[in-house]
């Protein structure tokens, strides 16, 4: 009797924990599959991060090429004022100097304009 006893309440237990192995079963291949899903979504962020950090370097690469930009630019303004500067004096020198020659042009045909009147 002992042994049908035991043999009954293993029956039973069965009977009973059957829906919920079968309940644990499903999870259990629910969980695999968001495990799958998962490790996709991971390999996925770090194609992402790779991206980004390309992104980021090309970002800094554009960064110091405006910074040197700027620095020739500054540069080339400099020289440009500086230049401008140059060149203005020389165009005055070289007025000046055309001027007093032709000062003194005129100031030679005034006087024989004038010896040739006074004659």
């Amino acid at each position: 009797m002992d042994t049908d006893l035991k043999e009954l309440l293993r029956s039973v237990l069965r009977e009973e924990l059957a829906p919920i192995n079968q309940r644990l079963d499903g999870m259990d291949k629910r969980l695999g599959g968001m495990d799958i899903r998962l490790d996709g979504m991971d390999i996925r962020l770090n194609g992402m991060d790779k991206r980004f950090d390309g992104i980021e370097q090309r970002l800094d690469k554009i960064e110091s090429d405006v910074q040197e930009l700027k620095a020739g630019q500054a540069e080339l303004q400099k020289n440009i004022v500086e230049n401008l500067g140059n060149f203005t004096e020389k165009i005055a020198h070289q007025v000046e100097d055309r001027t007093g020659a032709l000062n003194k042009r005129v100031f030679e045909v005034e006087t024989v304009i004038q010896r040739l009147t006074n004659q």
